[in-house]
């Protein structure tokens, strides 16, 4: 009568516990499930009740768990495992039941662990593909380097070396931003700033860029001004990147639109920037994929261009502000970002 109040009780806490926990006796059949192992396996309570435990996992990975189960039993210590199943990464822990010293069965624990997972590929990706970018401009320094001569003579080489340091500069400052982003360690130093001031000169600093792509540039300031809580430097480094995605989009004789207003977005004031241009767009599933939160690892790499959508996201939403992305392809795309204005 104890043992089963005990058991009551055990349940109801577990009913609260976000990991799957899945009790099973000492023959691998499974007594209880707690709803979040229920959701996260996608099956009925009574098609899980009394089954073994062997029918959830595949068979490499049931050999997996069964051998740490063996280990259990002998050793009367929890196991970890980490696996991999049905495109999930997860980390279980399997524990022992005794009754009287004597073992009666085993508690699994299940965590998905698959953001983390993806975070941690998706970082490994993008550094590599840094890494790339960063080639043309190390080599081109050094081979200017080592002719000091041309660059005391030649004026284009002394620019082509002064470019390739900017360039340097700025994918060394995108990797280290995108990896602090990724791990969740961005810094910001916030301060009260006029982001209708911060886009104009942002507009300003790509107006050449612009011109030269053959892209023609419409703005529409509809309010003076905008307090916002923002880190500057951060803030118009995620915006510039989203600029020019915007005109990478384009082609000749293109129009970029640029619209700045207040309005109020969930009862609270904001600043909303919309970004629209007409060119060709972009398969709006492209978006959907780059502005997940998961990865990058199941996409083109022709795809993998539109990073600066996924860097300037993470750098709108930790100033608490939100980007939604419109596109249609032979249409053109559209970014709208929202940001809330800083209290009075």
């Amino acid at each position: 009568m104890q043992a089963t109040e005990l058991f009551k009780k055990i349940k109801t806490l577990l009913a609260f516990v976000d990991s799957g926990i899945i009790i099973a006796d000492s023959n691998y059949n499974i007594v209880y499930v707690n709803p979040s192992a229920i959701k996260f396996l996608g099956k009925k309570l009574g098609d899980l009740i009394d089954a073994p435990v062997s029918n959830i996992f595949s068979k490499e990975n049931w050999e997996k768990i069964s051998a740490s189960i063996e280990k259990v039993k002998q050793g009367s210590t929890p196991v970890r495992i980490h696996i991999e199943e049905k495109n999930k990464f997860l980390k279980l822990g399997i524990s022992p039941i005794t009754v009287e010293e004597k073992y009666t069965g085993f508690i699994l624990n299940m965590l998905d662990t698959t953001v983390e997972e993806h975070l941690l590929i998706q970082r490994s990706e993008l550094t590599s593909m840094m890494i790339n970018e960063l080639k043309d401009p190390i080599y081109t320094l050094y081979d200017l380097l080592n002719n000091r001569q041309i660059l005391k003579d030649d004026e284009d080489y002394s620019n082509q070396a002064k470019e390739s340091a900017k360039l340097l500069m700025n994918a060394l400052e995108t990797l280290l931003d995108i990896n602090q982003l990724t791990a969740g360690v961005l810094n910001l130093e916030l301060e009260d700033a006029d982001a209708v001031r911060v886009v104009k000169s942002c507009v300003r600093s790509i107006e050449t860029y612009a011109q030269k792509q053959g892209v023609i540039l419409y703005t529409a300031y509809k309010s003076p001004s905008a307090t916002v809580k923002l880190d500057r430097e951060k803030f118009t480094k995620g915006l510039i990147n989203l600029l020019s995605l915007a005109i990478k989009e384009n082609h000749e004789k293109d129009v970029l639109y640029i619209d700045v207003k207040n309005d109020d977005v969930d009862n609270r004031a904001s600043l909303i920037l919309s970004i629209a241009n007409t060119g060709m767009g972009t398969a709006e599933s492209i978006f959907e994929n780059i502005t997940d939160k998961h990865t990058f690892s199941h996409l083109k790499d022709e795809e993998k261009l539109y990073i600066e959508v996924l860097t300037a996201k993470r750098l709108i939403q930790a100033h608490s502000g939100q980007l939604q992305v419109i596109s249609e392809f032979g249409i053109g795309s559209s970014f709208v970002v929202t940001l809330p204005l800083a209290e009075a």
